[in-house]
């Protein structure tokens, strides 16, 4: 189970189920609609700058009635005669292709109807709005005169639920049962009859229309970032270029006075509509600078609507095109799993801002990339399963990391200094598995210091006392060895075992030199501790001791036993056997502890290694208890003079 367990928390895997449970939910608050104001605003700002640029389309032009406009005329609405004369205008002297006009005239406005009815009579490409009702609205007819032929379109706009306009319409069932055409529509296939475009049913998409070059992709409830938007009608995505660059135009007042440019309206598209504030007829758009309050006159988002149909259809541009819900759904997976993978490697917390901002800029401009050439990528989900997974992988690991640092100092913290407690930590890959030391085979030197005669003397001291003992001869050994660079392995009563090359290991033979003069020399320092100590409990009439030392050289296996909770680094192996027994070795009385209170005894592999750095002798050969064979025993006298 333990096993099985370990397998689990492993980083990779804990980051697929990161992967897993942040790109289902992402996907989850996607599908319930929280996401999709986000994603639309952001489709605002990129759709906006992938349609900067200087050019206006060539194709389209406004007549605007402004405000005086509306003075010039002194009355509102404007009379038939008057629009009869702004038609004569346009269509006649100026020779437009098709003439909008972008006000309501279901009722007749006196005086020069019949005028009006006439010119509507002779004229053929005039098209009047209509706007069909809802449950909260009535519908407003179009003229009498026109009611029944193709000369009528509906103005009705597609809002989202924000208010904006980000869709345009080209067909809706109307109040009788029948198909209405939109407005814009309607003025685009006036002006591509001219070239033989017309629209029909595409034969390689079903249910979808085709003009010319392009096939409009109808908006489903689901389309891109909508959820459960209302479809109805045939519905396409708007696009921004040529709205933010906007369109020619010229005044009611100039047109009915002849000053309009001619080279303004010639074989165009032009719209009447209204500018004035006192009679506002504005819509939010998408489009507009600042998209959140912007607003636009409507003959404007109609002149947008007839111009990205006229661009599609001669091949100038693409509908904007989605990838559909699965492909959508596997991109914002695939990225909720970058991120987690990512943040196997985000632990630093400069990492982690260079990935964050490095992912929102790339997302940004795959975005940006991606509009321009007339798809909508899912930019906001996919950067929130991104960042969301790379944020919960750093927070998972960084607690990870602070708790099995927080193991590692515990565990290490008796047995060498902080820095070589750090160094390890550094170093963690190459010394750690699942959190806790791994098992190694190395080469080291260990030693072995126990007091001499300790259980009579302990027999013979007051509790307090015998521990303030023990206290300040243990302190001072466990200095030694850690200022020799050392590891306190293990305390055992009076005796303690240290270790050299461990935890950090030699990894070469001279490194292995080095740990085994400085395991002798840690020796040499504990004479002096002991010595020192001596003095003081002699001035305070106290008995003076004696220790033992033992050294070896040799191969160990070292790593962590026991549990989780009372884990303990440990050192095993012959050389620890061996340095034991040199330390307990009955000499039969040869070493003088009154004259010389450390007696220091080396394995012939210590010897090797020590060379010249100090001066030792040969004791004697002696079988070591749970040797077979007897061993050369050496013992230390003190450094060498240099």
């Amino acid at each position: 189970m333990a096993r099985i367990r370990s397998r689990i928390e492993t980083p990779r895997a804990v980051a697929i189920m990161v992967a897993v449970l942040v790109g289902g939910s992402v996907l989850g608050l996607r599908a319930l609609g929280w996401l999709e104001r986000l994603e639309l605003v952001a489709y605002d700002h990129q759709a906006r700058l992938a349609a900067l640029g200087p050019e206006q389309d060539p194709r389209v032009a406004l007549v605007e009635v402004g405000e005086a406009d509306i003075r010039a005329l002194g009355t509102w609405p404007i009379p038939d005669g008057k629009l009869a004369q702004v038609i004569d205008q346009v269509m006649g002297r100026y020779r437009a292709r098709a003439f909008g006009v972008d006000i309501y005239r279901d009722i007749p406005v006196s005086p020069g109807s019949e005028e009006l009815d006439a010119v509507l009579d002779r004229t053929p490409r005039v098209v009047f709005p209509l706007k069909y009702g809802d449950k909260t609205t009535k519908g407003v007819a179009p003229p009498p005169r026109l009611a029944g032929t193709q000369q009528v379109g509906f103005n009705n706009m597609v809002m989202d639920r924000d208010g904006m306009v980000r869709r345009g319409l080209l067909y809706m069932d109307d109040d009788a049962g029948g198909v209405g055409v939109a407005f814009a529509f309607t003025l685009a296939v006036f002006y591509l009859g001219d070239q033989g475009i017309v629209p029909g049913p595409d034969p390689e998409a079903e249910g979808q229309v085709r003009v010319g070059h392009a096939s409009f992709p109808r908006v489903e409830p689901q389309t891109g970032s909508y959820v459960d938007v209302d479809a109805e009608g045939y519905q396409y995505l708007l696009d921004c270029r040529g709205q933010a660059r906007g369109f020619p135009s010229a005044s009611l007042r100039d047109v009915l006075e002849g000053r309009a440019e001619p080279s303004l309206f010639r074989d165009r598209i032009v719209i009447l509509g209204i500018t004035a504030d006192s009679v506002p007829d504005l819509l939010h758009s998408a489009c507009s600078a600042g998209a959140t309050s912007g607003v636009v006159p409507g003959a404007v988002l109609h002149a947008h609507m007839a111009s990205q149909v006229l661009r599609y259809a001669l091949g100038e541009g693409s509908p904007l095109r989605v990838l559909g819900e699965w492909p959508e759904g596997a991109l914002i997976a695939a990225f909720a799993l970058f991120g987690a993978m990512a943040g196997l490697w985000t632990r630093s917390t400069w990492r982690f801002v260079l990935f964050c901002g490095g992912v929102l800029l790339a997302l940004w401009l795959g975005a940006f990339a991606a509009i321009a050439a007339d798809w909508w990528l899912p930019a906001v989900p996919a950067a929130a399963g991104c960042l969301v997974s790379v944020t919960a992988m750093t927070a998972y690991l960084s607690s990870r990391d602070q708790a099995e640092r927080a193991e590692l100092m515990q565990l290490f913290s008796s047995h060498v200094t902080k820095q070589v407690a750090e160094e390890i930590w550094r170093q963690r890959v190459e010394y750690l598995e699942g959190g806790r030391p791994r098992p190694q085979r190395v080469t080291a030197t260990i030693l072995f210091v126990d007091m001499k005669n300790y259980t009579s003397r302990a027999e013979k001291m007051d509790p307090g006392e015998l521990m303030q003992f023990l206290d300040a001869y243990l302190q001072a050994l466990s200095k030694n060895v850690l200022d020799a660079g050392g590891m306190v392995e293990d305390y055992f009563g009076d005796g303690v075992m240290a270790c050299f090359g461990v935890p950090m290991r030699s990894l070469d033979e001279e490194g292995v030199r080095k740990d085994a003069q400085s395991a002798v020399h840690c020796a040499l320092e504990m004479e002096r501790s002991v010595q020192r100590l001596n003095v003081q409990w002699a001035a305070h009439g106290l008995s003076t001791i004696g220790i033992r030392v033992g050294i070896c050289t040799g191969p160990v296996v070292v790593g962590s036993m026991g549990s989780r909770e009372r884990l303990k680094y440990s050192v095993v192996g012959d050389a620890v056997v061996t340095a034991q027994r040199l330390e307990s070795l009955d000499d039969s009385g040869a070493h003088d502890f009154e004259t010389r209170p450390c007696r220091i005894l080396i394995s012939p592999q210590t010897r090797e290694y020590l060379g010249e750095s100090a001066v030792t002798h040969v004791l004697g050969e002696f079988r070591l208890k749970g040797k077979s064979e007897p061993m050369l025993v050496h013992e230390v006298l003190g450094r060498a003079v240099v």
